[in-house]
C-alpha cells in the first residue's frame, strides 16, 4: 500500500515559509539594531579637552640652575582626567566629557615645572635628565590635598611642600660660604588659599581660569622659597607658613 506523500510535502514547505519569515525577520531586526547603534554612536558629544597654562613673569634676582620637581601627591578622587565638581554640601559629580588633557595630578606636576623652570630661569633635572654642571640642585616634593573646584564658587587650594638643596659632591670640600651654610638644608612649606571663580564668565571657561589663576600663585610662593633658600633668607609668604 503506498501512502500518500502530499500532506507531508505541504508541511515542508510551511515550515520552509516559517523559517524565511523567521529569517527575513532576523535579518530586520539586525538592520534595525545596527542602526540604532550607530545612531548613539554619532549622537554621542565629544569631549572637551583643557590644559593648564598659568602666567608666568620670571624673577630678576634668581641664582638658581637646577631644579628637580618629583611627581605630585594628590588625593585619588582628584587624579583622574574628567574634572570633579563638588556642590556646597560636598557632593562630587565627574564631568565625563569636560576632561583634563592628562590626569590632574600629571597636569599640576607639569605646570609646576614648566613655571619653575620659566620663574626662576633654572632646568628641571627631572624632566631633562640634565645635571646642571655640578650646580646645587633644589629638589621639590609637593603635596596637593585640595585642589577641589566647587562649583560656582571657588577653587579650594591647600598645598605644602619641601625644598632640599643637594650639593654635588665636587662641592662638599668647598669653601664657599653658601655652600658650606646650605649644606643639607631643607624649607617646610605650606599655603592654603580660595581662588575666586568668575561668575560673569562662560562656566568652563571660569573653571580653567580660576584653576590657571591658583597655579600661578602656587608657583609664584614656590619660587620665592627656593629663592629664599638659596639666598640664606627667611622666606615669608602669604596665606602660608615656611620653616
Amino acid at each position: 500500500m503506498v501512502r500518500d506523500q502530499r500532506p507531508t510535502m505541504k508541511n515542508k514547505k510551511n515550515r520552509s515559509l516559517q523559517h524565511s519569515k523567521v529569517a527575513k525577520w532576523l535579518l530586520g531586526s539586525g538592520v534595525l539594531l545596527t542602526a540604532i547603534a550607530m545612531t548613539a554612536c554619532s549622537s554621542s558629544p565629544t569631549p572637551n579637552y583643557y590644559t593648564l597654562t598659568p602666567k608666568v613673569t620670571p624673577v630678576s634676582n634668581s641664582t638658581v640652575q637646577v631644579i628637580e620637581v618629583l611627581p605630585v601627591g594628590i588625593p585619588d578622587r582628584l587624579d583622574r582626567a574628567p574634572l570633579v565638581l563638588q556642590d556646597s554640601n560636598g557632593k562630587s559629580t565627574v564631568l565625563d566629557n569636560e576632561r583634563w588633557t592628562s590626569t590632574l595630578g600629571t597636569q599640576l606636576r607639569d605646570t609646576l615645572s614648566a613655571g619653575l623652570q620659566q620663574k626662576l630661569g633654572a632646568i628641571d633635572s627631572y624632566s631633562s635628565g640634565l645635571s646642571g654642571n655640578n650646580q646645587p640642585l633644589y629638589r621639590v616634593s609637593t603635596d596637593f590635598s585640595h585642589f577641589d573646584i566647587v562649583d560656582n564658587s571657588n577653587i579650594n587650594v591647600a598645598v605644602s611642600w619641601v625644598v632640599k638643596r643637594q650639593i654635588p659632591p665636587t662641592q662638599l670640600e668647598s669653601t664657599n660660604p653658601k655652600v658650606i651654610s646650605n649644606r643639607g638644608a631643607q624649607l617646610n612649606c605650606r599655603i592654603a588659599f580660595k581662588q575666586p571663580i568668575d561668575q560673569k564668565a562662560k562656566k568652563m571657561e571660569a573653571i580653567v581660569g580660576a584653576s590657571n589663576e591658583a597655579m600661578s600663585q602656587i608657583i609664584n610662593t614656590i619660587s620665592s622659597s627656593i629663592v629664599a633658600l638659596d639666598s640664606n633668607k627667611k622666606s615669608i609668604i602669604s596665606n602660608g607658613v615656611c620653616s
